[in-house]
């Protein structure tokens, strides 16, 4: 078999499992802009819970995230830059395990050494309520509790477009 046969046959089977990913009964349409945010509560890797409402009042950039995928491990160095930078303002960071054992999210987020709230989304019913169905996913929300961005894939592929999106969640 050649290279391009493989592809071929590769590219076919992708399209098969995201078709029936797709048409799970289970799977919601992706949160869309000018949705309210839909209330969660997320078991937290180093114990304890957060709850959507523990944001209230400030913005919000919530990325949901495997340890396997390789655009998730391109993100994170820009999610860390922008945590940090805006570690002082009224805007949180949350990191959210989908698609993955807690056991190696939670190597994920120690190799990175995140530096804002990661949570485990055990059985992934968080990302199947914003609709998210693979990662990585990032949404931004306002201090009110409204989506104003929805973002699927590599952040880092677009730098300048995610500093303006999380100001306007400020």
């Amino acid at each position: 078999m050649n290279l391009i046969s493989f592809c071929r046959r590769l590219c076919a089977a992708l399209l098969l499992v995201a078709l029936f990913s797709a048409c799970s009964e289970e799977a919601k349409p992706l949160l869309q802009v000018g949705e309210k945010a839909t209330p969660f509560s997320l078991e937290m890797l180093g114990g304890g819970a957060r709850r959507l409402e523990d944001y209230a009042g400030k913005g919000l950039v919530i990325t949901f995230m495997s340890s396997w995928c390789p655009c998730s491990n391109n993100s994170m160095p820009l999610l860390e830059q922008a945590s940090v930078a805006h570690k002082s303002d009224q805007i949180a960071f949350l990191l959210v395990g989908i698609q993955d054992s807690r056991k190696k999210f939670d190597k994920f987020t120690k190799k990175w050494n995140v530096p804002f709230d990661a949570g485990y989304d055990k059985g992934d019913r968080i990302a199947k309520d914003y609709g998210v169905s693979a990662p990585p996913t990032t949404f931004f929300i306002d201090r009110n509790g409204i989506v104003k961005r929805a973002f699927y894939g590599d952040i880092s592929v677009k730098p300048e477009e995610f500093r303006q999106w999380v100001k306007e969640v400020l």
